[in-house]
Protein backbone atom coordinates (compact mmCIF):
# COMPACT_ATOMS: atom_id res chain seq x y z
CA UNK A 1 0.00 0.00 0.00
CA UNK A 2 1.76 3.62 -0.80
CA UNK A 3 2.15 6.10 1.26
CA UNK A 4 0.15 8.90 1.34
CA UNK A 5 1.61 12.38 0.48
CA UNK A 6 1.69 15.37 2.89
CA UNK A 7 -0.76 17.77 1.80
CA UNK A 8 1.60 20.48 0.65
CA UNK A 9 0.12 23.22 2.69
CA UNK A 10 1.15 21.17 6.12
CA UNK A 11 4.76 20.44 4.62
CA UNK A 12 5.31 23.99 4.18
CA UNK A 13 4.54 24.23 8.12
CA UNK A 14 6.50 21.42 8.79
CA UNK A 15 9.51 23.31 7.01
CA UNK A 16 8.93 26.49 8.30
CA UNK A 17 9.02 25.55 12.00
CA UNK A 18 11.40 23.69 11.35
CA UNK A 19 14.01 26.72 9.93
CA UNK A 20 13.05 28.82 12.90
CA UNK A 21 14.07 26.89 15.29
CA UNK A 22 17.10 28.34 17.72
CA UNK A 23 19.80 26.04 16.14
CA UNK A 24 23.70 26.52 16.45
CA UNK A 25 25.22 27.09 13.24
CA UNK A 26 26.57 23.90 12.79
CA UNK A 27 23.14 22.47 13.05
CA UNK A 28 21.61 24.87 10.76
CA UNK A 29 24.25 24.01 7.75
CA UNK A 30 23.16 20.36 8.12
CA UNK A 31 20.01 21.48 7.68
CA UNK A 32 20.69 23.59 4.54
CA UNK A 33 22.72 20.67 3.25
CA UNK A 34 19.95 17.88 3.59
CA UNK A 35 16.89 19.46 2.66
CA UNK A 36 17.58 19.89 -0.73
CA UNK A 37 18.21 16.36 -1.06
CA UNK A 38 14.86 15.07 0.54
CA UNK A 39 12.87 15.05 -2.74
CA UNK A 40 12.00 18.18 -5.67
CA UNK A 41 8.81 19.24 -3.66
CA UNK A 42 10.43 19.40 0.21
CA UNK A 43 13.61 21.72 -1.81
CA UNK A 44 11.22 23.56 -3.54
CA UNK A 45 9.00 24.35 0.16
CA UNK A 46 12.44 24.63 1.53
CA UNK A 47 13.85 27.09 -1.06
CA UNK A 48 10.64 28.99 -0.28
CA UNK A 49 11.43 29.52 3.78
CA UNK A 50 15.05 29.78 3.31
CA UNK A 51 14.77 32.65 0.90
CA UNK A 52 12.12 34.28 2.41
CA UNK A 53 14.07 34.36 6.38
CA UNK A 54 17.49 34.06 6.21
CA UNK A 55 19.78 32.69 7.82
CA UNK A 56 24.04 33.79 7.97
CA UNK A 57 25.18 30.67 9.48
CA UNK A 58 29.09 31.46 8.20
CA UNK A 59 31.20 33.69 5.97
CA UNK A 60 31.06 31.66 3.22
CA UNK A 61 27.09 31.28 2.98
CA UNK A 62 27.14 34.96 3.59
CA UNK A 63 29.38 35.04 0.18
CA UNK A 64 26.89 32.84 -1.48
CA UNK A 65 23.70 34.92 0.10
CA UNK A 66 25.14 37.93 -1.83
CA UNK A 67 26.32 36.16 -5.09
CA UNK A 68 22.55 34.64 -5.18
CA UNK A 69 21.21 38.17 -4.33
CA UNK A 70 23.02 39.28 -7.56
CA UNK A 71 22.02 36.59 -9.92
CA UNK A 72 19.96 36.61 -12.85
CA UNK A 73 16.39 35.00 -11.81
CA UNK A 74 16.23 31.39 -12.56
CA UNK A 75 13.49 28.66 -12.62
CA UNK A 76 12.78 26.68 -9.84
CA UNK A 77 9.29 25.11 -10.28
CA UNK A 78 8.00 25.14 -14.13
CA UNK A 79 4.49 26.76 -13.33
CA UNK A 80 2.86 24.54 -15.69
CA UNK A 81 3.46 21.39 -13.60
CA UNK A 82 1.30 19.81 -11.05
CA UNK A 83 3.66 20.89 -7.94
CA UNK A 84 3.98 24.53 -9.49
CA UNK A 85 -0.08 24.56 -9.33
CA UNK A 86 -0.51 23.28 -6.30
CA UNK A 87 2.52 25.22 -4.70
CA UNK A 88 1.20 28.93 -6.15
CA UNK A 89 -2.59 28.32 -4.50
CA UNK A 90 -1.42 27.82 -1.25
CA UNK A 91 1.66 30.44 -0.95
CA UNK A 92 0.02 33.20 -2.52
CA UNK A 93 2.02 36.08 -1.19
CA UNK A 94 4.86 34.46 -3.00
CA UNK A 95 3.64 33.32 -5.92
CA UNK A 96 6.01 35.32 -8.17
CA UNK A 97 8.89 32.96 -6.95
CA UNK A 98 7.53 30.01 -8.93
CA UNK A 99 7.08 31.93 -12.26
CA UNK A 100 9.72 31.58 -14.81
CA UNK A 101 11.67 34.84 -12.97
CA UNK A 102 12.79 33.37 -9.44
CA UNK A 103 13.89 36.39 -7.57
CA UNK A 104 15.71 35.55 -4.57
CA UNK A 105 16.46 39.51 -4.08
CA UNK A 106 12.98 39.85 -4.02
CA UNK A 107 11.89 36.97 -1.74
CA UNK A 108 14.18 38.33 1.60
CA UNK A 109 12.07 39.58 4.37
CA UNK A 110 14.58 39.28 6.92
CA UNK A 111 17.89 38.35 8.05
CA UNK A 112 19.31 36.74 11.43
CA UNK A 113 23.44 36.01 12.00
CA UNK A 114 24.56 34.48 15.19
CA UNK A 115 27.61 36.06 16.93
CA UNK A 116 29.39 33.65 19.12
CA UNK A 117 32.21 33.75 20.91
CA UNK A 118 34.32 30.25 20.10
CA UNK A 119 36.89 30.81 22.45
CA UNK A 120 34.45 31.33 26.03
CA UNK A 121 36.79 33.17 27.74
CA UNK A 122 37.61 37.09 26.92
CA UNK A 123 41.62 37.26 25.57
CA UNK A 124 44.90 38.62 27.74
CA UNK A 125 43.37 42.11 27.07
CA UNK A 126 39.65 41.14 27.73
CA UNK A 127 38.55 41.19 24.31
CA UNK A 128 35.93 39.09 23.39
CA UNK A 129 36.66 37.32 20.20
CA UNK A 130 33.32 37.29 17.51
CA UNK A 131 34.86 36.04 14.12
CA UNK A 132 30.96 36.69 12.34
CA UNK A 133 30.85 40.43 13.31
CA UNK A 134 32.92 41.56 10.10
CA UNK A 135 30.56 39.38 8.29
CA UNK A 136 27.93 41.26 9.54
CA UNK A 137 29.32 44.42 8.93
CA UNK A 138 30.64 43.33 5.09
CA UNK A 139 27.21 41.95 4.62
CA UNK A 140 25.14 45.08 5.63
CA UNK A 141 27.95 47.73 3.59
CA UNK A 142 26.86 45.30 1.02
CA UNK A 143 23.46 45.18 0.65
CA UNK A 144 23.12 49.12 1.45
CA UNK A 145 26.22 50.13 -1.15
CA UNK A 146 24.16 47.83 -4.08
CA UNK A 147 20.53 48.14 -3.14
CA UNK A 148 20.03 44.96 -2.46
CA UNK A 149 16.92 42.71 -1.06
CA UNK A 150 14.10 45.35 -1.25
CA UNK A 151 12.04 43.45 0.88
CA UNK A 152 13.81 43.14 3.26
CA UNK A 153 12.32 44.17 6.63
CA UNK A 154 14.15 42.53 9.97
CA UNK A 155 17.52 42.41 10.78
CA UNK A 156 17.98 39.81 13.56
CA UNK A 157 21.80 40.03 15.70
CA UNK A 158 22.08 37.07 18.17
CA UNK A 159 24.84 37.16 20.27
CA UNK A 160 25.92 34.31 22.43
CA UNK A 161 28.55 34.12 25.33
CA UNK A 162 29.28 38.25 24.38
CA UNK A 163 29.24 41.34 25.87
CA UNK A 164 26.41 43.92 25.48
CA UNK A 165 28.66 47.07 24.13
CA UNK A 166 30.00 45.50 20.37
CA UNK A 167 26.20 46.21 19.24
CA UNK A 168 26.89 50.32 19.74
CA UNK A 169 30.78 49.69 18.33
CA UNK A 170 29.77 47.67 14.91
CA UNK A 171 30.70 49.55 11.97
CA UNK A 172 28.21 47.79 10.04
CA UNK A 173 25.20 49.42 11.34
CA UNK A 174 26.11 52.41 10.09
CA UNK A 175 25.30 50.84 6.77
CA UNK A 176 21.86 49.49 7.97
CA UNK A 177 19.98 49.42 4.48
CA UNK A 178 16.77 52.15 5.12
CA UNK A 179 14.31 49.43 4.34
CA UNK A 180 14.62 47.48 7.59
CA UNK A 181 12.42 48.90 9.92
CA UNK A 182 13.02 45.92 12.88
CA UNK A 183 15.68 45.27 14.21
CA UNK A 184 16.39 42.76 17.28
CA UNK A 185 18.94 41.61 19.62
CA UNK A 186 19.12 38.48 21.52
CA UNK A 187 21.52 37.68 24.19
CA UNK A 188 22.49 34.60 25.61
CA UNK A 189 25.12 32.68 27.41
CA UNK A 190 25.50 28.68 26.52
CA UNK A 191 26.35 26.07 29.51
CA UNK A 192 30.13 26.54 28.77
CA UNK A 193 30.41 29.54 29.82
CA UNK A 194 31.79 29.97 33.80
CA UNK A 195 29.04 31.55 35.89
CA UNK A 196 31.30 34.23 37.41
CA UNK A 197 32.15 35.17 33.78
CA UNK A 198 28.35 35.46 32.85
CA UNK A 199 27.42 37.72 36.05
CA UNK A 200 30.25 40.10 35.21
CA UNK A 201 29.40 40.50 31.77
CA UNK A 202 25.87 41.84 32.99
CA UNK A 203 27.48 43.86 35.36
CA UNK A 204 28.91 45.72 32.84
CA UNK A 205 26.09 46.77 30.76
CA UNK A 206 27.05 50.61 31.64
CA UNK A 207 25.28 53.19 29.80
CA UNK A 208 27.06 54.32 25.76
CA UNK A 209 27.72 57.75 25.47
CA UNK A 210 27.49 59.27 22.20
CA UNK A 211 31.00 58.62 21.15
CA UNK A 212 30.77 54.58 21.79
CA UNK A 213 27.62 54.53 20.02
CA UNK A 214 29.22 54.34 16.04
CA UNK A 215 25.84 54.49 14.29
CA UNK A 216 22.12 55.91 14.20
CA UNK A 217 19.25 54.10 12.87
CA UNK A 218 16.37 56.43 11.72
CA UNK A 219 14.73 53.84 9.90
CA UNK A 220 14.05 51.75 12.95
CA UNK A 221 10.34 51.23 13.84
CA UNK A 222 10.13 48.25 15.82
CA UNK A 223 13.10 47.18 18.47
CA UNK A 224 13.32 44.20 19.99
CA UNK A 225 15.72 43.26 22.53
CA UNK A 226 16.05 40.12 24.87
CA UNK A 227 18.24 38.82 27.38
CA UNK A 228 19.58 42.40 27.85
CA UNK A 229 19.10 44.92 31.57
CA UNK A 230 17.99 48.22 31.05
CA UNK A 231 20.89 50.14 30.31
CA UNK A 232 21.21 48.17 27.01
CA UNK A 233 17.53 48.53 26.29
CA UNK A 234 17.92 52.32 26.42
CA UNK A 235 20.98 52.61 24.71
CA UNK A 236 19.84 50.32 21.85
CA UNK A 237 16.63 53.11 21.93
CA UNK A 238 18.85 56.27 21.92
CA UNK A 239 20.49 54.41 18.36
CA UNK A 240 16.84 53.63 16.96
CA UNK A 241 15.33 57.30 18.07
CA UNK A 242 12.41 56.85 15.92
CA UNK A 243 11.16 53.64 17.76
CA UNK A 244 7.09 53.44 17.85
CA UNK A 245 7.41 49.81 19.23
CA UNK A 246 9.82 48.26 21.75
CA UNK A 247 9.34 44.61 22.62
CA UNK A 248 11.55 43.41 25.74
CA UNK A 249 12.39 39.46 27.24
CA UNK A 250 9.01 38.12 28.47
CA UNK A 251 6.98 39.43 25.45
CA UNK A 252 6.10 42.79 27.32
CA UNK A 253 5.61 46.01 24.41
CA UNK A 254 5.90 49.44 25.02
CA UNK A 255 4.42 51.78 22.46
CA UNK A 256 6.26 54.47 21.87
CA UNK A 257 8.15 54.54 24.55
CA UNK A 258 10.39 57.85 25.33
CA UNK A 259 11.95 57.09 27.95
CA UNK A 260 12.47 53.06 29.33
CA UNK A 261 11.40 53.31 33.07
CA UNK A 262 12.57 50.86 35.62
CA UNK A 263 10.30 48.93 36.12
CA UNK A 264 11.09 46.87 32.87
CA UNK A 265 13.79 44.68 33.65
CA UNK A 266 14.25 41.70 31.40
CA UNK A 267 15.67 38.42 33.14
Amino acid sequence: MPIPRLPVELLQQIIDAAWNMPLSSNERIILMRASPLVNSAWAALFDIASSRDVYIPSAAFSDHFIRRLRREPTAVVPPSSFLGGLLNRFRQPWKPAFAPARSPNLACESITILLANPDVYPDKNGRIRLPMGAVLDELLETLDARSLAPNLRRLSIEYVDAGFDDVFQRVGLAALPPQITHLELQYSFSPEMPSWLVDSLRRKQEKQTRRTVGWDAQSIRRLSVFGAGVNTIQDALDACPNTELLEVQGGEILFKPAVLTASVRPA
